[in-house]
């Protein structure tokens, strides 16, 4: 308001700035966002359209793909053939299948190593048994001289027995596959005497049946040609060898011995009179 009397001011141009300072920037500070009400279930998807197949499933990480299983490595060939060649006592195959297996089973990782070391452990028992046998029988043979006459007792192979061989153990025999034989000088007491050979007719086998026939008479007629005082003797018996249908493609000898029926012979039945 104006005082009376004074002259009426002035119009300013331009507004003049009210006398009150603004106060420093006072940044707004943002109020809290209007919550939205939270849905009261989870979040459901849209129902599919009709005649749809359904929502489809979110995707998820792919899965990783599973490594095959390894192959399983078997059982050794040659550790199996081991075992069965050292069974049936093939046992130079059975050695060397055994020790090639035993190689094989450590660096592929196959199962046998078992088979093959059994297979070792049969063709090593083979082996003792064999060379026992040679050792044993080198050792226990008997001994003959330059004529072929046995001069020190001992065994002798059923496919060595020659004629004025003097045998023991022709008593009791029960096994139809003789190999050996004790033998003795023919001054010592002895159960037969060796006092021919023959050789059966090539063909098939004829059979016990068939070669008893041949034999019977044909070791009866060598022995009556050979002493009748031997024929005639009550006391002396026949017996025969004879090759069995295993041996016959490759022996057909029929060995011919006299033996005393009861007690020994205690002299050569080649050394009577009318030999």
């Amino acid at each position: 308001m104006s005082e009376p009397g004074a002259p009426p001011p002035t119009p300013e141009p331009y507004a003049q700035p009210s006398p009150r300072q603004p106060g420093p920037y006072q940044p707004q500070q943002p109020g809290p966002y209007e919550q939205y009400p939270q849905a009261s279930g989870p979040y459901l998807p849209y129902p599919p359209y009709p005649g749809g197949t359904g929502p489809y499933p979110l995707y998820g990480p792919y899965p990783w793909s599973a490594a095959p299983a390894p192959r399983k490595p078997g059982t050794n060939g040659l550790a199996v053939a081991a075992l069965v060649l050292g069974i049936v006592a093939i046992f130079p195959l059975a050695i060397v299948f055994g020790i090639i297996a035993l190689v094989q089973t450590s660096r592929t990782g196959q199962s046998g190593r078992g088979l093959a070391v059994g297979g070792l452990v049969a063709a090593g028992f083979w082996l003792v048994v064999i060379v026992g046998s040679v050792v044993y029988v080198v050792v226990t043979s008997a001994e003959r001289n330059a004529d072929g006459e046995i001069t020190e007792e001992g065994t002798v192979s059923t496919m060595d027995i020659e004629v004025g061989d003097c045998l023991n153990g022709l008593r009791g025999i029960e096994d139809d596959t003789l190999t050996t034989l004790p033998a003795v000088p023919c001054d010592q007491p002895h159960e037969g005497e060796v006092y021919a050979t023959f050789e059966l007719e090539d063909g098939d086998y004829p059979g016990v049946d068939g070669i008893a026939a041949v034999a019977d008479e044909r070791c009866a007629n060598e022995l009556a040609a050979l002493s009748q005082e031997a024929w005639n003797d009550p006391d002396i018996g026949l017996f025969y060898f004879y090759p069995d249908e295993l041996y016959w493609p490759n022996d057909r000898e029929v060995v011919c011995i006299a033996h005393a029926i009861e007690g020994n012979l205690t002299v050569r039945l080649l050394s009577r009179p009318g030999v």
